[in-house]
């Protein structure tokens, strides 16, 4: 199954700059986008703070393709992207860099990893320095919308309207307008949509199930590499 991830929360790449280069890359390399997910959780966090993203990693089988628009779609830390490609290769999973246009997989040579990783550390070095030197970017503050988050995104992508979202919820409409309009949800489920009707004018290319599992990093010391016991 080809799975499209986008981030819901970046600074660096609104929506629509995702969905281009993923459009672009998938039509480049004819993949054919079976499904659309949105990650939803702070890249800042490390992986046991990030339930829906580990709940993500447990639902995908082996054989899988993820396109994702860069590595900060994954995690902002680049010991924890050594945590989630440990994940996903030793269950076969290949992961798209959009961005960058590389596929990493499991017979890719660990050199090209490797890189990926020494330059997204050297970017997080040089992002740290210049918020020391310069007045940091402020997060978005919490929100009491933020536990409606998948259920308002699951409406607009049903369209029902924000006062009829408003009604079932039971919250202000305003509110909820502000917060909408503010996380850029709408922009998230146009693209979401956008991305999946694309790949609807073409047969999927996979059909097989997609079977909940569990997503356990490497356990066992292999033939060459001792193991490395950690478990998501």
């Amino acid at each position: 199954m080809n799975i499209v991830l986008l981030k819901s929360r970046s600074d660096n790449a609104p929506i629509v700059v995702q969905q281009k280069q993923i459009l672009k890359y998938a039509h480049h390399h004819d993949l054919k986008i079976d499904t659309t997910e949105i990650e939803n959780s702070d890249p800042t966090l490390e992986l046991e703070e990030r339930k829906e993203f580990k709940g993500f990693l447990r639902s995908l089988s082996k054989n899988d393709h993820i396109i994702i628009f860069d590595l900060l779609t994954f995690s902002n830390h680049v010991e924890e992207l050594v945590k989630i490609f440990e994940c996903l290769l030793t269950r076969s999973i290949s992961v798209h860099i959009a961005d960058v246009n590389i596929c990493i997989h499991v017979d890719s040579k660990p050199l090209v990893l490797l890189d990926l990783l020494v330059k997204q550390r050297e970017l997080n070095k040089k992002l740290d320095k210049e918020k020391a030197q310069g007045r940091p970017k402020g997060r978005m503050s919490k929100s009491k919308f933020d536990a409606y988050r998948p259920q308002i995104i699951e409406f607009l992508e049903n369209r029902t309207s924000i006062s009829e979202i408003a009604k079932i919820l039971q919250v202000s409409r305003t509110s909820l307008k502000d917060y909408v309009n503010s996380r850029g949800l709408k922009e998230l489920v146009k693209a979401k949509m956008t991305l999946l009707q694309s790949s609807r004018k073409q047969p999927l290319m996979l059909t097989k199930s997609h079977v909940a599992k569990e997503c356990s990093l490497i356990k066992q010391p292999t033939d060459h590499t001792e193991g490395i016991h950690h478990e998501l």
